[in-house]
């Protein structure tokens, strides 16, 4: 059985290290009384097989650990 892998839509803010990429991934949330939208967000490191740079969006998904602090990597990049 399968379990179905995440998938975010990110944006990619540093490219320094080889293979690693610093993405942003924005959310919003609802407050439950007042009903506003908030934007929040989260930095991820991810794992790139193919060449990504600064500003680029791109989608990750889940994998296995690949180091401590990366456990996801890209699977589509969108100029």
């Amino acid at each position: 059985m399968n379990k179905q892998k995440t998938k975010l839509s990110a944006v990619a803010l540093r490219d320094a290290k080889e293979k690693t990429v610093l993405v942003r991934v924005e959310t919003f949330k609802k407050h439950p009384l007042y009903k506003i939208r908030s934007r929040t967000s989260r930095k991820f490191l991810v794992h790139a097989e193919t060449e990504v740079k600064c500003g680029d969006h791109v989608f990750i998904e889940e994998c296995r650990p690949q180091s401590k602090r990366k456990t996801w990597r890209v699977s589509e990049v969108k100029k």
